[in-house]
C-alpha cells in the first residue's frame, strides 16, 4: 500500500447566487490532517443535508523566493487551516524572505 497524503480537508457547499449576490463556494468545516477522505464524507452523511459540495485537500504549502537569481522553495505540510495562516503571517511579516526565519530543528 502506498503513503497516504498528508494535508487538512475542506468541506465546502455551492451556494446558489442570491438576488443581488453571486454563487460561491462556502465554508462547511475543515477536518486536520489526521483526518482521511472518507471521514470528510462521513461528516456530509451525518449532516444529512442536501446539496452540492466539495471536499478539498491543502496538503502542502510552499514559500518561493528568489536568491541569487534563482527561485528556491520551501515546502511544509499544511496539517490545519491555522498552520497555513501562521506561515501566511510569517511571510507578509518578513517580506517573504524565509531567511529571516529560523530553520526547524531536527
Amino acid at each position: 500500500m502506498g503513503l497516504m497524503p498528508y494535508g487538512f480537508f475542506t468541506i465546502e457547499q455551492w451556494k446558489r447566487p442570491s438576488r443581488n449576490a453571486a454563487a460561491q463556494w462556502c465554508l462547511v468545516e475543515h477536518l486536520n490532517a489526521r483526518a482521511k477522505l472518507s471521514d470528510a464524507l462521513e461528516r456530509l452523511e451525518q449532516r444529512n443535508k442536501p446539496g452540492f459540495y466539495r471536499v478539498v485537500q491543502m496538503q502542502r504549502m510552499v514559500w518561493a523566493e528568489k536568491t541569487e537569481g534563482k527561485v528556491k522553495f520551501r515546502r511544509w505540510h499544511a496539517g490545519t487551516p491555522e498552520d497555513l495562516a501562521r506561515t501566511a503571517a510569517t511571510f507578509e511579516r518578513t517580506g517573504g524572505r524565509s531567511a529571516a526565519i529560523p530553520r526547524p530543528s531536527k
